[in-house]
């Protein structure tokens, strides 16, 4: 009678198992992590977004914060539900603040409205304050007889109380100093 020693080993069909569950393993892996990678470019493009809109309302804030009062009899604050123009201290990139024309205003641009400010003067520069929304108006505060009343157009001498920028359901409240 023939004897037969088993040596002791892996045969070819459990290697090749363990092969196939350690590639499907690293598959799946790869596949997390492309994932995981897409997901944070998509977070970092929403958060460089928001940080956009912030930057630009801030920006929106600050202006009409910075108003500038007419010295004389002419109108330095004039709109409609579409656009408000008027004359505000800009800051510059020098760290200072200068004259400036201002233009607040709602515009299609193909498919998409955006609520745009226009700064002129020696640094020019225009900046989308809100993009991608499907109504946008400006109204005017205005106190007749200690009332507030609010306006859709301004043609007074005298500076509102307060800008209010209404976007769908939303709204941006902008008190105007000096304004009444």
């Amino acid at each position: 009678m023939i004897e037969r020693h088993r040596i002791a080993g892996f045969t070819l069909i459990e290697v090749m198992v363990a092969l196939l569950i350690g590639g499907m393993a690293v598959a799946g892996a790869a596949a997390l992590l492309s994932s995981l990678g897409d997901r944070a470019e998509a977070v970092a493009r929403a958060r460089a977004h928001v940080d956009a809109d912030a930057n630009a309302e801030r920006l929106l804030k600050s202006v009409v914060a910075n108003l500038e009062a007419s010295p004389d009899t002419t109108p330095s604050f004039g709109g409609d539900a579409q656009s408000a123009n008027f004359r505000a201290w800009c800051d510059t990139p020098g760290g200072w603040l200068d004259h400036c024309t201002v233009r607040l205003s709602f515009q299609r641009h193909g498919d998409e409205t955006v609520l745009r400010l226009e700064l002129g003067g020696a640094y020019s520069t225009a900046v989308d304050v809100r993009r991608r929304f499907r109504t946008g108006r400006l109204c005017y505060l205005v106190e007749i007889d200690r009332r507030p009343v609010w306006v859709d157009s301004w043609s007074r001498r005298v500076m509102p109380t307060a800008l209010a920028v209404i976007i769908d359901a939303d709204t941006l409240l902008l008190p105007v100093w000096g304004g009444g």
